[in-house]
């Protein structure tokens, strides 16, 4: 293993368009919105800008066009103290934008599709993924990597053999046609409460479980929005209790929880820990508006459990 200590983080960034609703319309509907600022965004670009203000080294892959959103996407990036020199440019791409409608104390997201079925990343970006101490991406954006003769498969294969721990956040978990080869290489896997419902299908939830432990996966973090997390591995089940908020934007809230648990416990390795830090990390965030609002660095995080809990020394460690 030949490890430098970074995180490499592989996936999608955008440019949130936010709109106000008084309440999300049906089919065949009309509502009036209130356009909003728009936001730095993007799932993957979310969760490594979060991990960077906890000043961890950061790398950043995705695929965008060399227009004026894009430059703005990589000179944020770029701020945030995120290594974007293996971001491959294709004008062949649109603009990468998200529209946003908030209502109801939810939020609700339109992802335009980028339309990329092949990413060919070269023996340089290979070789950085595989230094890498930890992956941090989901299946959709790991699918279309190649290098080669090797597919998404085969570069995750490379990576961990070298030791690189494969951490995929899936979100609602819609998986397409063949992702599902992908979990063989998965070290922990996030996802939130739809998400894990789309994983037991017809199954049991100790069922789900089994059949994730035996794909290899050693930890699954599911997510309950404001009624906390639970955490599995093969031999221990860890709970954290929500944490009440007021609710300004829950978007990127999940992104912040799961790059704060995998700062925390690459800290630590205290499961519980990493968890209750993560949580309140992402309680946090969601009383800010925008996908990044998670990316404030310890010290803000630090201040917030101070503020909601009795036990802060408990998380001097992570300091």
């Amino acid at each position: 293993m030949d490890h430098q200590g970074y995180t490499f983080f592989i996936g999608d960034i955008a440019l949130d368009e936010y709109y106000s609703a008084a309440y999300f319309p049906n089919l065949r509907d009309k509502v009036i919105v209130h356009a909003l600022p728009a936001q730095m965004g993007g799932m993957i670009a979310n969760a490594a800008s979060v991990y960077a203000s906890y000043l961890q080294p950061a790398k950043f892959l995705s695929a965008l066009n060399n227009g004026f959103i894009s430059q703005q996407l990589c000179e944020n990036l770029r701020d945030a103290g995120i290594d974007t020199t293996y971001i491959i440019r294709d004008d062949s791409l649109p603009d990468s934008k998200t529209i946003i409608i908030l209502a109801e104390n939810e939020h609700t997201v339109f992802i335009p599709t980028m339309g990329i079925q092949r990413l060919e990343i070269t023996s340089e970006t290979l070789d950085a993924i595989c230094n890498a101490e930890y992956i941090y991406s989901n299946f959709c954006e790991l699918k279309p990597l190649c290098c080669g003769d090797l597919d998404a498969a085969g570069i995750l294969s490379k990576a961990n053999a070298n030791g690189s721990k494969i951490w995929c956040d899936l979100d609602v978990a819609d998986l397409q046609p063949g992702e599902d080869q992908l979990f063989a290489y998965v070290d922990t896997l996030f996802v939130n409460e739809t998400g894990f419902n789309n994983l037991m299908r017809n199954k049991t939830e100790e069922e789900t479980k089994q059949f994730l432990f035996q794909k290899g996966i050693q930890m699954i973090v599911v997510t309950y929005a404001e009624k906390g997390c639970r955490i599995f591995t093969a031999h221990n089940e860890f709970t954290v209790k929500g944490i009440n908020v007021p609710i300004t934007d829950v978007t990127g809230a999940g992104d912040t929880f799961c790059s704060s648990f995998l700062y925390a416990y690459r800290r630590t390795e205290n499961i519980q820990l990493s968890a209750e830090f993560a949580n309140f990390a992402a309680a946090r965030a969601v009383t800010i508006m925008g996908g990044r609002a998670g990316a404030c660095g310890t010290e803000a995080v630090f201040q917030f459990i101070k503020e909601h809990s009795e036990d802060f020394e408990r998380f001097a460690i992570l300091k």
